[in-house]
């Protein structure tokens, strides 16, 4: 993180200053079409040049850490068994002038073995070798801030001090910050899902961004500018009730053939469109943008016609004085409003910073009050107000919410955040906005959004699916069911939650089907007794039914007949 944090000092800036895309450097300088096409600066070709070897010495200094971390630790821990030797010894030797006749065996030193860090201190996370408390699942939680909050203006470079002249390019960096939830061998971290909700916790105390962007470690934003698109969602008018905005998925390193069907095409440019037109796509699990107050289980705003912020929090009768943003800070002020805000500590955990951060979320999301038609919205400018510094009380509150106790009595993993108890905590999690009356939006970018790797072979692909069967069926048999969601939910969106717990059951009809047959040849009888013209009008129905889904299918996806004819070959051996 420390050398990746140091080459986006120069990488972040050369990418504005020539509109690089991908900003992926891997992806970027292994592109095989020509990398100055449409550049027309003079001096491309030079900082290209000396950023590509800066590049290339970066990633040798990343693969050479493992070694020279284990050799930093090595000489460190041969210091302190020096130093712990010499203690005892002196110890024997202040024995024996006590008792000249005694003496005392040295014992060997027994020291962990410690990964240590360049500043001669013990790593609090996993050690190489791993030891009581510094293990992958039994060690403190760590955060540690690689780079500070940018300023709120824009900071422009010059020609000295970087190898590239920066002069007129915004060289300021986001905020980057390590994150280690805090895990113990008597505590479920409930995987994925209990790592996203620290990680929703930590960022609330440290930078409470009303909107994020939830991305797999196999993925990486190959448009620099989907974000902007996907908040155009969120900001316009009526986009208060958006919960999220999915991206489709596009996949890298896949066979021409795509034997496995990898790119889920027909699911991708051709289900998800047809969500879209619902209640919205579900979540998928990674290339997703968040509305942050609605992964807290705050109902959409409008919700009812009394209630004019989307937490709930109706309007007091008596205007409060001063700015938007005061106000927004300052809700709560009916009793019931009071009421409310009192129940917080339960659902959300006793971090006052946490707590106080919400209402501040719930107001920088709102779209801007530019027309009469916008409600519950805010006026320009209202966001122009100075940061607050981070201060270590700051980083000891965040480390304090990634600890593994403090989701005990709470609602974080039942009713706010990831939803624990399903290996598809993705399509649980976007159910229950759904479910709460919250819609979501596909946003399908001229240029691919964000790519990632897929299974390369069968057995990983089987084992993929068969985790999404699993969660499948586990929604099915649970109180996620869409046979129980609430009347806040559209019928045909209920139906399409229905078939995704559903479709795992469709294999027992296919092995029925395969063995009739069989059964027809070693009984002598046909499965049907008389093909009268009903079981043939019914057959033709059906028949005529299934070629128009697969045309409509082909049409609205646009792909080819070929693939999709590859996906529904893949589909029926995933429901075998």
């Amino acid at each position: 993180m420390a050398e990746a944090a140091s080459f986006a000092d120069i990488w972040v800036p050369f990418c504005r200053k020539h509109d690089i895309e991908p900003r992926n450097p891997e992806s970027y300088f292994n592109l095989k079409r020509d990398p100055y096409k449409n550049k027309v600066k003079p001096d491309f070709v030079k900082d290209r040049r000396r950023v590509k070897r800066e590049y290339d010495e970066f990633k040798v200094r990343t693969n050479g850490l493992p070694e020279s971390i284990r050799r930093r630790s090595d000489a460190f821990h041969a210091r302190e068994e020096i130093k712990a030797m010499k203690l005892q010894r002196e110890k024997n030797s202040g024995a024996g002038d006590l008792d000249d006749n005694a003496e005392a065996p040295l014992e060997p030193v027994k020291i962990p073995k410690a990964t240590w860090m360049a500043d001669a201190t013990h790593w609090p996370g996993t050690w190489i070798n791993s030891s009581s408390d510094h293990s992958r699942g039994d060690h403190a939680g760590i955060i540690q801030v690689m780079l500070k909050p940018p300023s709120e203006e824009p900071l422009m470079g010059d020609e000295e001090g970087k190898m590239i002249d920066l002069t007129d390019v915004d060289i300021r960096l986001p905020m980057l910050v390590y994150v280690s939830r805090e895990k113990r061998p008597g505590y479920d971290h409930n995987k994925k899902a209990g790592a996203m909700n620290a990680l929703v916790r930590a960022s609330a105390i440290m930078s409470n961004g009303p909107f994020m962007l939830n991305l797999d470690c196999d993925h990486y934003i190959y448009n620099s500018q989907a974000l902007r698109e996907g908040m155009c969602f969120m900001m316009d008018r009526g986009g208060d009730r958006i919960c999220y905005v999915q991206f489709p998925q596009r996949f890298e390193g896949i066979d021409p053939s795509d034997r496995y069907a990898n790119h889920n095409t027909v699911f991708f440019d051709g289900n998800m469109r047809a969500l879209d037109g619902l209640q919205g796509p579900v979540y998928v699990g990674t290339g997703c943008l968040f509305r942050r107050i609605a992964l807290y289980g705050f109902d959409p705003p409008r919700a009812k016609d009394r209630h004019s912020g989307c937490c709930g929090w109706g309007r007091g009768k008596k205007a409060a004085a001063g700015s938007e943003e005061t106000r927004a800070l300052r809700m709560g002020d009916s009793d019931e409003d009071l009421m409310n805000m009192a129940t917080f500590p339960k659902k959300f955990g006793n971090s006052s910073f946490l707590i106080d951060s919400i209402p501040v979320a719930e107001f920088q999301g709102r779209p801007l009050a530019d027309h009469p038609s916008v409600k519950n919205g805010r006026p320009p400018g209202a966001l122009t107000i100075p940061r607050d510094l981070l201060d270590a009380s700051t980083v000891a509150e965040a480390i304090s919410s990634i600890s593994c106790w403090y989701e005990d009595k709470t609602e974080w993993g039942q009713r706010v955040g990831w939803i624990y108890g399903s290996v598809t905590e993705d399509v649980v999690t976007g159910y229950r906005m759904h479910n709460r009356g919250w819609r979501s939006v596909y946003c399908v970018t001229k240029r691919d959004a964000f790519r990632g790797t897929a299974p390369i072979n069968l057995t990983d692909r089987l084992h993929q699916v068969l985790r999404w069967a699993t969660g499948s069926v586990e929604i099915f048999f649970s109180r996620n069911n869409a046979l129980f969601a609430s009347h806040k939910m559209k019928l045909l969106q209920r139906l399409a939650y229905l078939n995704v717990g559903i479709y795992p059951f469709t294999s027992v009809f296919l092995i029925v089907y395969c063995f009739l047959p069989a059964l027809s040849l070693l009984s002598g009888q046909f499965i049907v007794k008389s093909l009268n013209v009903a079981f043939l009008t019914y057959l033709l129905v059906i028949s005529i039914t299934l070629c128009a889904l697969a045309v409509l299918e082909v049409k609205w996806s646009g792909i080819a007949l070929e693939e999709w004819w590859r996906e529904r070959a893949v589909l029926a051996d995933r429901r075998d």
